[in-house]
């Protein structure tokens, strides 16, 4: 496996730029860290502070964007796709080591069909055309500068560390750290496939040293349902859980994939398990306490 001398995280204030940001260090990797605050992707001449420490042996990941839970509107979907588009402008004519997009599952249609890295693309709602159109962008630029590229289209992140606690193991564990209660769409039979901040971190830093492109699924391969989850939390915590159902806002849906791909290139990569990473989140969040 060859070394990466340096990476730049663009978003590196994130729930998986922190993450990355984290395992990277303590890999022994040097990295240039830049935020919002230090870096407003949507203003093309911020890009300027990026000119010292870009160079064709320099690792660029692009992790920043304005996630759901900032709203699902029109004026959303314009940053993030005005971010992308400012980064490839910059990009322009330069040379990387490679170029890194961090994405998002939220690509693919929902249904029983298994998801491949081949499954075609259906991405609705704003969130997720602009992911999908950042991964176009991304591969357009990367390509146009001769720019290796590594497209992980990331499934649904869980751990310590999450600002946003979407619905799932992060959001029950933040409601047990309130009130020991949970809430839950209808009886939870929605099956997602939950991976572990860390395992994410730890395959995006695998891949990106060993100068991998191409796209990539990240996905443990085991879906649960959200009622399952929700009892192995029930397993986990020394009191009573209230549950509460709450009336459905759509039809149910599933997520199931194929991680084949990921497996070929990193054989012997082991998921955390699902209990010690639903323990980790617990503690994280409050809702047991580290005794």
């Amino acid at each position: 496996m060859s070394a990466a001398p340096r990476v730049v995280i663009l978003g590196a204030s994130g729930f998986l730029g922190c993450a990355l940001h984290a395992r990277l260090s303590r890999d022994g990797v040097e990295v240039v860290a830049h935020s919002s605050r230090t870096l407003d992707l949507t203003r093309l001449e911020a890009f300027a502070v990026l000119e010292p420490v870009l160079d064709p042996e320099t690792t660029l990941v692009f992790a920043s964007a304005l996630t759901p839970d900032r709203g699902q509107t029109p004026a959303t979907f314009l940053a993030n796709t005005t971010m992308a588009a400012n980064l490839a402008a910059y990009l322009e004519g330069r040379r990387l080591r490679q170029l890194v997009y961090l994405g998002s599952d939220a690509v693919y249609p929902f249904g029983d069909e298994v998801v491949t890295e081949d499954t075609p693309v259906a991405p609705t709602g704003y969130y997720a055309l602009g992911k999908y159109a950042a991964e176009r962008v991304m591969d357009g630029a990367a390509r146009a500068s001769s720019i290796p590229v590594l497209i992980l289209r990331i499934t649904g992140v869980y751990g310590p560390g999450d600002p946003h606690a979407s619905y799932g193991p992060n959001a029950f564990a933040r409601s047990l750290a309130r009130d020991r209660s949970v809430r839950i769409f209808g009886g939870g039979e929605e099956e997602r496939d939950h991976v572990y901040v860390d395992d994410v971190a730890a395959i995006a830093v695998s891949l990106l040293r060993g100068g991998v492109a191409g796209v990539f699924n990240v996905a443990t391969g085991q879906s649960r349902s959200f009622a399952d989850v929700v009892k192995a939390i029930r397993d986990l915590v020394p009191y009573d859980v209230e549950v509460t159902s709450l009336p459905r806002k759509s039809a149910i849906t599933h997520r199931r994939f194929d991680i084949a791909r990921l497996s070929r290139a990193l054989p012997r990569f082991r998921f955390t398990p699902p209990r010690e990473g639903l323990r980790a989140t617990l503690r994280a969040f409050g809702a047991i306490s580290d005794e």
